[in-house]
């Protein structure tokens, strides 16, 4: 296979195979290495001095090469470095710029260097020659994946990997995808369209009835009688629309209720769907602004669709018809003012529109940073932080001023030129109407009438035309939302899932490998067996994958390489849902909810009897101060458990864990903020309970995984020793050094 980059295009194709140069050919050909014992040639666009210069890094089944070409004094080899003698590979990223870097004997070589634009495809080259230093290479699907950052069908990049694409989004159409979630209200929309109909045509009468008024009546003398049925007829006109407009409120006010009830339960549904992975590039802020603030403009759309948009469309269209009516010659002086408005509304949706997606991503990074601040607010005064915070508060308010100045000045500067042009298209129906008054080719009522219907025909465009003002808006938020609604899960749901009925426990690795940036590992091609009933424990350095590897159990995540089975089974083939019911995890740092302690630990198992909450806190040993509480289980907590010590909170939590009775407990990190006579309470209880119940113990203290049956050791994501405690002390490796380390500080301590 022979890789190399597009030509200054987005695009990422699947597989991107290319023949090598001819001149790199006869290179490689002079130094005695066949093309066709080529593996991989990847093309540079940089040199090690950071100047425009093509390079290929050349990989074969023995060795690894640096080609540098166009040097003044020919081309430059470097190599062979043979893959048995490099000990690792890694990416250098620097600004602008990376190396992709080999460690050899030790020491780091720079082996070429790439830009920005090649950093995708450098990424792929270094996980493919990990693979080969492990003799693995039977994954072709590295090179065959879609690029994260490039939409699939536009090719214009992304805001985040793996996003939704905001173009293609748009493409679709907010407005079609909107009166979509209208579908359910079919019938209330088309009784509020025939009800905005009949309030047209009662919007059109008045003017009418005032040509007679003036023409028949007040003028003539002739018909004084009808003055009375007139005015009557004009106050059942007017009384009649305001009962109309009293419907079309009300029924526009419960058709943009249920929408965005809807649509907001659709979004959280939607961010309860998605993977993790997800809230590790979205900030909390912006998902809670576009799920309560974004969502009211799809209330405001239906009222727009009701009393404004399409109100004013028919209108429009009535109100033309009776100024054509009335007088031809006066109706088309009324439409040389609409020229200017339609290039004032273009120049407006292309000047102002930007400026509101700008306003309204401020918003939401003065919501992210508010709820960082507020989160953690104690260590801000732990460290005496506030005016440093108060000044970061201020600096993204300050941008969210100046946004929303933007859009505000726009909209303010084109507000009096747009009522300016009205007025003037006023005044010239004033000058050559009251001119054919004066010279008797129209009535004085017909003059009146056409005014009237001048300012109701004015109103409409006026409000068309600040329509796009709300459009502007309404189209961010509603791509703002779509964004989430359009984001998939990186989890895969089976079509047709295994169901695990009876779970024994049995936990096995095959050959596994992820990292949250896939090209960056954190587990490496781990494989291991956990038999039913088994107590394991996995320790290791920070940072060498142990977290990690039990998030894969619960599959927060999925490996981007092997297989993790229960009972023989791939979990990717179970249903999330039942996975977690067999699958309990303890996190180091617990997390409870503004509730009472009792609804904190039946969190998991709602139905749970008054005798199982004791029963549970009894083993958690957190009966006794729960009891102390003012309120006992009935107490409520604050914030994340406010009110209790951290050695409370992680005991509340492991009551909740075992309270779900789970097939398989994992405690990562369970013990870290309990006291040493409360581990040892723990532990007793732990013993009983894991019985028949296949348990991993993610610990730094050494001395809870005594008892485990197995202990697995990690290092840089792999497993480097397993065995029980005695056996792992008397191989004196990792492990040993470990416990010896900790022995030493304990002795020091005491």
């Amino acid at each position: 296979m022979f890789f190399s980059p597009p030509e200054m295009s987005f695009e990422f194709p699947p597989v991107f195979l290319r023949k090598i140069p001819p001149v790199l050919t006869e290179i490689l050909n002079h130094r005695g290495i066949p093309e066709a014992s080529v593996e991989v040639a990847l093309e540079s666009d940089l040199s090690h001095a950071g100047n425009p210069e093509p390079n290929w890094a050349v990989i074969t089944s023995e060795a690894v090469w640096a080609i540098r070409l166009n040097l003044p004094d020919g081309e430059k080899i470097e190599g062979p470095f043979p893959l048995d003698k490099i000990e690792k590979v890694r990416i250098f990223r620097g600004v602008g710029s990376s190396f992709l870097q080999l460690r050899i004997d030790h020491l780091y070589l720079d082996l070429i260097r790439f830009s920005n634009a090649r950093r995708e495809e450098f990424n792929r080259l270094r996980l493919y020659l990990d693979q080969k230093l492990i003799r693995r290479t039977d994954s072709p699907e590295i090179f065959q994946q879609k690029h994260p950052w490039i939409c699939e069908r536009c090719k214009l990049p992304l805001p985040s990997r793996n996003a939704s694409c905001l173009r293609c989004a748009r493409e679709r159409g907010l407005f079609v995808r909107t009166l979509s979630l209208m579908r359910p209200y079919s019938n209330y929309v088309g009784l509020l369209l025939v009800m905005m109909l009949m309030g047209v045509v009662l919007d059109l009468v008045p003017p009418y009835l005032t040509r007679i008024l003036v023409d028949d009546v007040l003028s003539s003398h002739s018909r004084a009688g009808l003055l009375a049925w007139l005015v009557l007829t004009l106050a059942g006109a007017s009384l009649l629309r305001a009962v109309l407009n009293i419907f079309i409120g009300r029924m526009s006010t419960v058709i943009g209720t249920k929408v965005t009830y809807e649509l907001r339960s659709r979004m959280h549904q939607k961010l309860s769907q998605i993977s993790v992975d997800f809230y590790d590039r979205v900030s909390l802020g912006s998902i809670i602004t576009r799920v309560l603030h974004d969502v009211d403009y799809f209330h405001g759309f239906v009222h727009q669709v009701a009393q404004g948009f399409f109100v004013n469309i028919f209108l429009v269209i009535g109100i033309g018809f009776m100024l054509f009516h009335l007088n031809l010659k006066l109706a088309f002086f009324v439409l040389i003012p609409i020229p200017f408005i339609i290039v004032g509304t273009w120049f407006f949706w292309h000047i102002i529109y930007p400026r509101y997606y700008r306003y309204w991503d401020s918003q939401s990074k003065l919501a992210a940073l508010l709820n960082g601040i507020l989160s953690g607010i104690r260590t801000v005064k732990a460290y005496a932080q506030e005016i440093r915070e108060h000044v970061r508060f201020k600096e993204v308010s300050l941008f969210s001023r100046q946004a929303r100045r933007h859009v505000e000045q726009g909209t303010t500067t084109f507000l009096p030129i747009f009522g300016f042009v009205f007025g003037l298209g006023g005044l010239i129906i004033w000058y050559a109407g009251g001119k054919d008054v004066l010279e008797g080719k129209i009535t004085l009522g017909t003059l009146m009438a056409f005014l009237g219907y001048l300012g109701m025909f004015y109103n409409p465009i006026s409000a068309l035309t600040m329509f796009s003002n709300w459009l502007t808006g309404f189209l961010t938020a509603g791509q703002r939302i779509f964004e989430i609604l359009d984001t998939s899960s990186s989890l895969k749901v089976p079509e047709h899932p295994l169901s695990l009925k009876a779970v024994r426990g049995k936990i096995e690795f095959k050959h596994v490998t992820f990292g949250y940036d896939p090209y960056q590992p954190v587990i490496k091609d781990v494989s291991l067996v956990i038999h039913p009933g088994q107590t394991v424990g996995i320790v290791g350095k920070s940072g060498c994958g142990k977290t990690t590897l039990v998030n894969l159990i619960c599959r927060f995540y999925d490996p981007q390489q092997g297989q993790i089975l229960i009972d023989d089974q791939d979990i990717q083939s179970i249903h999330n849902q039942e996975l977690r019911q067999h699958v309990v995890l303890v996190l180091q740092e617990p997390f409870l909810f503004r509730s009472t302690i009792a609804e904190n630990i039946t969190y998991g198992r709602p139905q749970s009897s008054a005798r199982q909450i004791i029963h549970a806190a009894h083993a958690a040993n957190c009966h006794r101060f729960i009891l102390k509480q003012a309120s006992g289980y009935d107490t409520r907590l604050g914030e994340r458990g406010a009110g209790l010590s951290g050695g409370e909170r992680q005991r509340i939590s492991i009551a909740r864990a075992l309270l779900c009775d789970p097939a398989i407990l994992i405690l990562d990190e369970a013990m870290s903020n309990v006291d040493t006579e409360s581990e040892q309470e723990i532990q007793q209880a732990l013993a009983v309970l894991t019985k028949d119940r296949t348990t991993l113990v993610i610990a730094h203290r050494l001395s809870t995984l005594k008892n485990a049956d197995l202990i697995y050791v990690m290092d840089e994501g792999r497993i480097i020793e397993q065995g029980s405690h005695p056996q792992l002390m008397e191989k004196k490796g990792q492990y040993y050094k470990l416990v010896n380390i900790q022995t030493d500080l304990t002795r020091i301590e005491n």
